[in-house]
């Protein structure tokens, strides 16, 4: 038995969430949701549809890395590498990582924690693998049966 927390972008709200569950007798293991930061677009509809709390000047952060689209998964990546090692000290028991199907922010994440290698992340980077195998919220496959 665990629990998997809704995504959320303020490691205190992650770690007063597992202080208030232990005060109630809650013991399973809390992983938090990590929600990946891909576009500002869609940080801002995710953070309006689930009423997230943001840290402070975080948005302005957001807007001013918005100047490309890879500029903003490189501060993607570091916003949400800042988060994991905050709530992995804070005694996450792993993490959960919200993809949405897109690789690039949640593998250059798990490099910068240093839970995947380089030789990894560039072999989850190649080609279209991840989208051939993966099954849609409706239940269609996208790619063939081997």
């Amino acid at each position: 038995q665990f629990v998997i927390t809704q995504m959320f972008l303020d490691a205190q709200v992650y770690l007063n969430f597992v202080k208030e569950c232990r005060a109630y007798g809650i013991q399973v293991p809390i992983v938090p949701g990590i929600m990946c930061l891909n576009t500002f677009g869609g940080l801002q509809r995710m953070t309006t549809l689930c009423k997230t709390r943001l840290p402070e000047g975080f948005i302005e952060e957001a807007k001013a890395a918005n100047t490309s689209d890879d500029d903003f998964k490189l501060w993607g990546v570091k916003a949400g590498v800042e988060m994991c090692k905050e709530i992995l000290a804070g005694g996450a028991p792993g993490l959960h990582f919200y993809t949405l199907n897109l690789e690039k922010v949640v593998v250059g994440t798990l490099l910068g924690l240093g839970l995947v290698t380089a030789e990894q992340a560039a072999a989850c980077s190649t080609g279209d693998a991840d989208a051939k195998f993966m099954v849609s919220a409706q239940g269609i496959t996208t790619g063939a049966k081997s």
